[in-house]
């Protein structure tokens, strides 16, 4: 199921992290809306687009040629050169995918059911205890907790603890993120990945001489996220087409160069 609230809020995120290309990602996601994409189409292509918000804080230089295309996602210009960018991300937490579609569904409603109240703007960070049965079979219920334990300020069964930043447009909510020694991205994830985009090589390098592969940890999807990466040693001679291969987390914008 498509949830296009998830999108205004991850942009809403991207532009609070004030990297430098705030601008720029604006217009090239408004540019996608009015490309007249059909709905999954247009969905797919800003959720990339958002993903890439780290790189443009690493090169702030890049600027977007194609923003529609595919295989590879995009055409950018960089440093004189034309160059195809395939993005993909990182799931970490595959059983966790499908519990965090839910996840967000209640975030979203209860973001619109509190968006009118302007002194509870903000963004805040909701530890909840998601392992609980209960949780995924009281919808209902839930948006009540969740919106009594923001407009109170106090914990409830299912909200542990709430943390706020400044943000003057609306209610934005996420899970906070609790860093665990034993939560790591294991480099053979990363490896697996790597090798299925390496056998469609052929159809990225016939739109540009020059590909890039990014991979992004979304940090702000409970799917995607790690504490470390184990074995990135395993990484450092991995073959590949691709002329560069980066790996990105969005959290801190920590990059690291596999190519």
């Amino acid at each position: 199921m498509i949830y296009n609230e998830d999108l205004e809020k991850n942009l809403n995120i991207c532009v609070a992290s004030k990297n430098g290309k705030t601008d720029d990602l604006v217009k090239w996601y408004d540019a996608i809306s009015k490309a007249n994409l059909c709905e999954r189409e247009e969905y797919q292509k800003k959720t990339e687009l958002l993903l890439l918000n780290s790189l443009f804080a690493h090169y702030p230089d890049i600027e977007i040629e194609n923003l529609t295309g595919e295989s590879p996602d995009f055409i950018i210009k960089y440093q004189g050169k034309r160059i195809g960018v395939e993005v993909s991300e990182v799931i970490n937490h595959l059983e966790l995918k499908k519990k965090e579609s839910y996840i967000n569904h209640i975030f979203r409603t209860v973001e619109k059911l509190l968006s009118e109240y302007k002194s509870l703007a903000g963004i805040y960070y909701l530890s909840i205890d998601y392992h609980q049965e209960d949780f995924y079979q009281q919808p209902e219920q839930l948006i009540k907790e969740i919106s009594s334990a923001i407009t109170n300020n106090k914990n409830t069964q299912f909200v542990k603890h709430i943390r706020r930043t400044p943000h003057n447009k609306g209610v934005l909510l996420f899970l906070e993120y609790r860093f665990s020694l034993f939560d790591e991205l294991h480099s053979e994830k990363i490896r697996e990945v790597i090798e299925k985009k390496n056998n469609k090589f052929v159809l990225y390098n016939e739109k540009a001489k020059e590909c890039w592969l990014v991979l992004v940890s979304n940090m702000y999807n409970i799917a995607s996220r790690y504490s470390y990466i184990h074995a990135k040693e395993e990484l450092n001679n991995i073959s590949s087409p691709f002329s560069k291969i980066l790996h990105i987390e969005n959290l801190h914008s920590q990059m690291m160069v596999i190519k």
